[in-house]
């Protein structure tokens, strides 16, 4: 595993270096992540950790939606779903297990879309 931080500029190239897993932070674009790298290798990331916020406009709707959005720009599989940034520690309990529960119960019906 490997993570460029400042440097995802490198993305592509690192891909072709072997590893397993290349972790991508919030400013690498969803959209073209898994371009960069193709099938050579898996992807960490890129979750906004201000989904998880409790500021009055984050609730577990929004969660499941964002959540979903990132396993649909990014695909379910060789996908680690985590946080572009990690936990800050002003995350709200509840939604952090809100999008826990959303990665794997969307990913699961991703994929069981994809083989009907």
């Amino acid at each position: 595993m490997v993570f460029a931080c400042g440097a995802s500029f490198a993305n592509e190239e690192l891909s072709k270096l072997g590893y397993d897993v290349i972790t991508i932070d919030g400013s690498v674009s969803r959209e073209t992540a898994r371009d960069f790298v193709g099938g050579r290798t898996g992807l960490q990331g890129n979750y906004d950790p201000k989904e998880l916020i409790a500021d009055g406009t984050k609730t577990p709707e929004t969660v499941r939606r964002t959540a979903k959005e990132l396993l649909e720009a990014l695909g379910p599989q060789r996908l680690i779903a985590n946080l572009g940034e990690g936990l800050g520690g002003k995350e709200d309990p509840e939604l952090v297990n809100v999008f826990v529960d959303a990665i794997h119960e969307e990913s699961e019906a991703i994929i069981r879309a994809s083989r009907s």
